[in-house]
């Protein structure tokens, strides 16, 4: 059934992100042991060791920063939403595609990765952004009344072309604790890849690749899994059964529709909304309703002109009751990102001219470079009268530079050339010439 609030929901992984993190980037040389996550490429070989994690000490993040990183989301969220998503459900997990991405920025350069961190953090750096990330990576799983799961990793080919740079494992490892492992990058991989995410998303995910092109260098992938039950649970007389729900079009659908009384509620900009706590109150599940006469569509363009701090509003909220009706439901989402990120500015990572020049180098110590060739990501909702379990992943795929790849020689006579007729055992020219002109 199509519930036009899904399409707010991709805001809730922004929110709980950002949620009990006040810290900024600062790297410190002393080795820390490496996060361990699920799962293991059963043909590849595990190339983590070769990286060194860093103690990291702790600073503030700034409301500047949270509100940056929201505004990211929700453009990227607006941006989702083309004509052809038109009345569809849309759920995306600004935290599962920063992951996957903030490694990727990590391998960026110059002018690349000036893009990327203006489409990618709302402007941050890709410094700032890896330390809000590693240690929002590390408030969700402390918590101990709800489940999360984060995990990172990256598959390159393992054919002698290339190898990584030290820095960008260094920094992967430190914050993003990534295990690396090297393959054929075939279709053993991609079976590698789907394994290791349905294992990181507690099978809520069970494939994001499908295949990999030929000419595919790395996948950097993210998974992250989520489980809370509500703070206050419903009861029988709380649940509502065969509740009309309108959908997009103006069809009705029978739902079964929670209800219960919260204590926080905000407004922001032509909408309003309510945050309702999971056990332990660490993390929150947030709903918002736009007004008559405005689409969710048209609510997130407007929230997307950053006009409206999402995440001050969610902090802000007001301690007063706000009767709440809730409908269960399930939603499975995928979409490939490589179009949306290429229409809000982010160019350079997907040319294979300028592309991403940080990450390997080939084995006389020179940059190799790759680009970006898709971005896949997926996510999974189900919202009940216990709680709700969450999941997201995206891979990130990038390819071989064509010169890089193809070890055959390019040569295109497209300007003033020489050319000869020679003897092929002496080599001697038998007509010799230069074509400076064509008619």
């Amino acid at each position: 059934m199509k519930k036009k609030v899904l399409r707010l929901l991709g805001l809730l992984c922004a929110g709980l992100m950002l949620c009990g993190c006040n810290r900024l980037y600062q790297q410190h040389p002393e080795p820390m042991s490496a996060t361990v996550t699920k799962g293991a490429g059963a043909g590849s070989t595990n190339y983590a060791s070769q990286g060194t994690a860093y103690e990291v000490p702790e600073q503030e993040i700034t409301n500047a920063q949270t509100g940056a990183l929201s505004g990211s989301a929700l453009a990227v969220l607006n941006e989702t939403m083309t004509e052809e998503e038109k009345n569809k459900n849309i759920l995306i997990s600004p935290l599962s595609i920063e992951m996957a991405l903030g490694m990727t920025a990590n391998g960026a350069d110059g002018e690349t990765k000036e893009e990327m961190e203006q489409v990618v953090s709302g402007g941050l750096s890709v410094e700032d952004l890896n330390y809000i990330l590693l240690k929002t990576k590390e408030n969700l799983e402390a918590d101990g009344e709800v489940k999360w799961n984060v995990a990172n990793a990256i598959w390159t080919k393992d054919d002698g072309r290339a190898t990584f740079q030290q820095e960008f494992l260094n920094r992967v490892k430190t914050y993003y604790g990534a295990d690396i492992y090297m393959g054929p990058m075939d279709d053993q991989t991609v079976a590698e890849i789907n394994e290791w995410v349905d294992q990181n998303t507690d099978h809520m995910i069970s494939e994001i690749i499908k295949r990999l092109p030929e000419n595919s260098r790395t996948a950097l992938v993210n998974a992250v899994a989520f489980e809370g039950e509500w703070k206050e649970k419903y009861e029988d007389d709380d649940i509502q059964e065969n509740s009309k729900f309108t959908n997009a079009d103006g069809s009705e659908s029978n739902v079964n529709m929670l209800y219960s009384k919260e204590n926080r509620y905000f407004t922001l900009g032509p909408g309003e909304g309510f945050v309702k706590p999971y056990q332990g109150e660490k993390f929150s599940f947030v709903g918002i309703l736009p007004e008559d006469g405005t689409t969710p569509e048209e609510y997130i363009e407007y929230l997307s002109t950053g006009k409206e701090d999402f995440s001050e509003a969610i902090r802000n909220a007001e301690n007063t009751e706000v009767k709440v009706r809730i409908p269960e439901f399930t939603v499975d989402y995928d979409v490939e990102m490589s179009e949306i990120y290429k229409n809000m500015g982010m160019v350079r990572a997907f040319d294979s001219e300028a592309g991403l020049t940080k990450m390997l180098m080939t084995n006389d110590g020179k940059d190799y470079g790759v680009y970006i060739g898709l971005i896949l990501h997926k996510t999974h909702i189900e919202v009940d009268r216990k709680g709700t379990k969450a999941a997201a992943a995206t891979a990130v795929i990038t390819y071989d530079n064509a010169v890089a790849f193809d070890d055959t020689k390019v040569i295109t006579l497209n300007r003033p050339f020489v050319y000869a007729i020679v003897d092929n055992e002496t080599g001697l020219p038998m007509f010799l010439g230069i074509q400076n002109m064509m008619e």
